[in-house]
Formats: structure tokens, C-alpha cells, sequence
């Protein structure tokens, strides 16, 4: 996983000693996640040249609300929620404005009800209980003498997910979908996959043996992690050649069998989501803001899938990329299932 440019690694190591504090929550050296102007604007948020703290995001779903706010502050905003909650719920579809305006707000409603269901009392329970992983952080970050960040972090004790990949046409497809689920007494990690000509394709069915609360933990912190620096996977190349000499162009999803074939990829994430399937977390990044274009002008992540795939791929990997690691076991499917 430590896929990383030299440009990015020394300038890591540079943003430590000049910053002398601990790392911001969605920030690092003259990386951002939020819309982070390197010059003064015109605004009427407070918030225009700095990450409020999450306990000030009712303040941020307040100026959201404001309807004289216009286009520029609109986007600020909703990327500093998408920052502060890790989660996003914007629709981008703004080929008519009054859609526009009517999904932001509808976005806002949804920020809004994270807030209330989960944010404020994560708010409330960060400073008292919260912590940070030295563990995770080093399985994301591109170097280990990076110090991990201060700001603490928070695990759910219960919570699913699921990741869903689909890609190919016609008569070669491939079709995964990984699933999670972790409780208080069960913690279980399943997955299902099929290849070939849809008409006749049918289900593989596979757990990993032995998912453990300790697995499901480090899986949850390396993921915020992940998703508050998705420049840490800068190099991270997302397909390779089938032929290892280059010589065919056809590529392949880097950490699977060959049929998974980068050609037409589509994927979903459910995000983590609470035992009411309330969303947790659900934001997966891709692409992120550079506020010194001198310094490196690479803000997107190789492909057009964002982090979370990629942190599931290395952590839980098919035995035909790491044999000797991978723990996928054949098992039979559900008594209930339908092909």
C-alpha cells in the first residue's frame, strides 16, 4: 500500500518540521481535502480560509442554509462537510442550476441528519474516548518515520459494509462483492464472485477465516485514515499490463485474478453504516486540492475508484496476488440464496 511519489514523500517529511504541530484533520503540508484557496477571496463564511473544529459543524449546515449564499461559498462549505464528517452526500448534477440548488439542499438535510444521528455525539465523545492508531496510520502513510497525527479517532462497535466492483462486457465480466459485518458477538467478513458470460455465470462463495474484532478495528482506523489523506495513495497504480512486459494493452485490476479486467469498471460502497444502516462514514476519495501547484500539480488518484477499494484490496488480498497471506476459504452459499 505504500505506493507514494518522491515529490509527495519529501514534501511530507518537510510539512512536519515547518508546520511543528500535529496534522489537521483532512490537511497535510500544502495538501487539502476541502476547497482551500491559496489567496484571499471574497466571502461571507468565517470559515473561508480554514477547517472550523467538528463541533462547529451545525455552524457550517447554518451559512449553508443562508439563501443569498452564492456558487463559490456553496462549494467551500460542502467540501468542508464532506472533510469534518467524512461522508458525502452531494449529488453532482449540475446541468440545470435549479437542480443544482434544490440537490444541495437536499444534501444539506442529509448533512444535517448525520449531524444529529451520529456527528454530535462523536463530537462530544472524541476528546474522552477518542484515540489514535499508530498501527493503522503506518499502514497508510508513505514513510514510517511520519509521526502519526494527534487528533483522535473513533471505532464503532457495531457496524457493515459492503464493496461492490463490477467490470467487462459482453461475454467476459467479472462481478465481486465484498461484505462486511461486525458485532458485539460476531465479526464476519464474506465475499461472492463471478466471471465470464453473464447468461450462464453463476456465484463463488468465500470467507475469510478467523475475521477477527482486532482485523475489523484496524480495518475501520486505517480507512479514516485513508480517507483523510487520499494523497498518501498518489502512486498507487490502480491496473497493470497482463503481459508484464508491456507488450498488450489490456490491463487488469491490480490485486486480482486477470479476469478482473480494468475495461468498463463500476463500483459501489454502501460506507459504514450503523446497526439502523444509518451512514457513518461514506466518503471515498479520489481526487483532493493542492494549494502550491509548484510544488506537484497530481491531485486525482490513478482510475476512477477512490480509496476504500484499494485499502480492502491490500489488507484482505486474493490468494492469487499474496497466497501466503490471503485467508479466502471456498464455503457454501446461504441456505436462502438464489442465483
Amino acid at each position: 500500500m505504500k505506493f507514494i511519489f518522491v515529490v509527495l514523500l519529501l514534501l511530507c517529511l518537510a510539512s512536519m518540521d515547518v508546520l511543528g504541530q500535529e496534522l489537521r484533520w483532512g490537511e497535510f503540508g500544502v495538501f487539502s481535502k476541502w476547497e482551500h484557496y491559496p489567496y484571499a477571496i471574497k466571502s461571507s463564511s468565517p470559515f473561508v480560509g480554514h477547517l472550523p473544529d467538528l463541533r462547529e459543524f451545525p455552524r457550517l449546515i447554518e451559512l449553508a442554509r443562508d439563501p443569498k449564499l452564492n456558487q463559490t461559498d456553496r462549494v467551500i462549505l460542502l467540501s468542508q462537510m464532506r472533510t469534518l464528517s467524512r461522508c458525502d452526500f452531494e449529488k453532482r448534477d449540475r446541468r440545470v442550476e435549479d437542480n443544482a440548488a434544490a440537490e444541495f439542499r437536499k444534501a444539506v438535510q442529509k448533512w444535517e441528519a448525520w449531524w444529529q444521528s451520529y456527528g454530535e455525539g462523536l463530537a462530544q465523545s472524541l476528546p474522552k474516548t477518542g484515540h489514535n492508531d499508530e498501527a493503522a496510520w503506518k499502514t497508510v502513510a508513505p514513510s514510517p518515520y511520519l509521526e502519526c497525527p494527534k487528533y483522535p479517532i473513533s471505532i464503532p462497535r457495531q457496524w457493515s459494509s459492503s464493496v461492490s466492483f463490477r467490470s467487462g462486457d459482453y461475454g467476459a465480466m467479472a462481478e465481486e462483492v465484498i461484505e462486511f459485518k461486525v458485532n458485539e458477538g460476531q465479526c464476519e467478513l464474506k465475499r461472492r464472485y463471478r466471471t465470464g458470460d453473464p447468461s450462464r455465470w453463476t456465484w463463488t462463495h468465500e470467507v475469510w477465516t478467523e475475521f477477527t474484532r482486532k482485523e475489523a478495528d484496524h480495518l475501520i482506523a486505517t480507512l479514516i485514515y485513508a480517507i483523510d489523506n487520499p494523497w498518501f495513495f498518489a502512486g498507487d497504480e490502480f491496473s497493470e499490463p497482463i503481459d508484464k512486459k508491456g507488450k498488450v494493452k489490456v490491463t487488469h485490476i491490480r490485486g486480482r485474478p486477470k479476469e478482473w479486467l480494468n475495461y468498463y469498471p463500476s463500483y459501489e460502497w454502501s460506507g459504514i453504516r450503523n446497526a439502523d444502516q444509518r451512514v457513518l462514514i461514506n466518503h471515498d476519495p479520489w481526487t483532493w486540492h493542492c494549494i502550491d501547484y509548484n510544488v506537484t500539480e497530481k491531485t486525482s488518484l490513478n482510475g476512477v475508484f477512490g480509496v476504500v477499494f484499494r485499502v480492502v484490496r491490500d489488507l484482505f488480498p486474493d490468494p492469487s496476488w499474496m497466497p501466503s497471506e490471503s485467508r479466502w476459504k471456498k464455503t457454501a452459499p446461504p441456505s436462502n440464496w438464489k442465483e
